[in-house]
């Protein structure tokens, strides 16, 4: 995930892996709402801070249903372990 929303540069080159061809005019940054939403924060989460401190802490977010994910699979194997 980008930490930026800024439009591509005009100097980058298209890269076989890119998802689409660059030169379509259509094509715009996501916002920082859009990218927040991809990384699974929930509507109702209340960022607080500069625009790129938003910017920064979302691209650099481990996407929050993984992180949760994560968790509920460490309680269980911890809960598996005291009581067995």
């Amino acid at each position: 995930m980008r930490g930026v929303n800024r439009p591509i540069p005009r100097k980058y080159k298209q890269h076989e892996g890119d998802a689409c061809n660059i030169s379509n005019n259509n094509l715009r940054p996501l916002t920082t709402i859009e990218r927040s939403y991809i990384q699974t924060f929930p509507k109702t989460f209340q960022f607080q801070g500069t625009k790129s401190d938003l910017e920064q802490m979302i691209g650099n977010a481990v996407p929050v249903k993984l992180a949760e994910f994560v968790a509920h699979c460490i309680f269980e194997y911890i809960s598996c372990r005291l009581y067995n």
